[in-house]
């Protein structure tokens, strides 16, 4: 067989490794990579929500944010004795404001609890009754949170002294079910996730 009667045979062998050749490169230029797993979360953990709500919901918290005119004591919220009230700007009176009986600091003679700027929650910051989400959008209403921003409030949250004081309320006072430091953790956790109320 001459050279002149192989062109055709050589051409076609010639074209069909071609083809194989563009094919191989098409497909590892397109290979389609596996997505990776999405780490699911593991559901028997907390969200940063929902361990904020943890802390917000114990006695710490619920009894100085009542949605009435009536501060609480104790780990049972229990209406607060004297028949202290509200008062017109949120720290009892007339006669007797809060300040006449909590200090800045716990009284470790008479056990009065006492920390900066003792008082109650404006009524508008009223938490009883209120369900989870209802909570966190309560916090997150300018209108209801003293006008502060999602930055503020968590600011508000990690650092106000009478927020810090629950963690350490004296003696015959639970303290909030998270750690402090779990706490300021969730915190920013939550205001970078775009602070969710789920």
């Amino acid at each position: 067989m001459s050279i002149q009667s192989l062109k055709p045979y050589l051409l076609f062998l010639t074209l069909i490794a071609f083809v194989i050749f563009e094919s191989n490169t098409y497909i590892a230029q397109n290979e389609v990579k596996p997505v990776p797993e999405k780490i699911a979360h593991n559901s028997s953990e907390p969200s940063p929500f929902q361990t904020i709500i943890k802390v917000l919901k114990s006695p710490r918290c619920m009894n100085c944010h009542p949605s009435d005119d009536f501060p609480r004591q104790g780990d049972d919220g229990h209406l607060h004795k004297l028949g202290v009230t509200r008062g017109i700007d949120n720290h009892a009176g007339p006669v007797q404001t809060c300040n006449t009986c909590h200090q800045d600091s716990n009284n470790i003679y008479t056990n009065v609890p006492g920390a900066p700027h003792w008082g109650l929650a404006p009524k508008s910051m009223g938490w009883q009754g209120l369900t989870d989400t209802e909570l966190g959008q309560a916090i997150l209403d300018k209108s209801k949170n003293g006008n502060r921003t999602p930055e503020e409030i968590v600011h508000h949250m990690g650092h106000d002294a009478l927020v810090l004081w629950a963690w350490n309320p004296g003696e015959g006072r639970t303290t909030p079910p998270v750690p402090l430091d779990e706490f300021k953790k969730a915190l920013e956790e939550w205001l970078t996730a775009g602070t969710p109320v789920e």
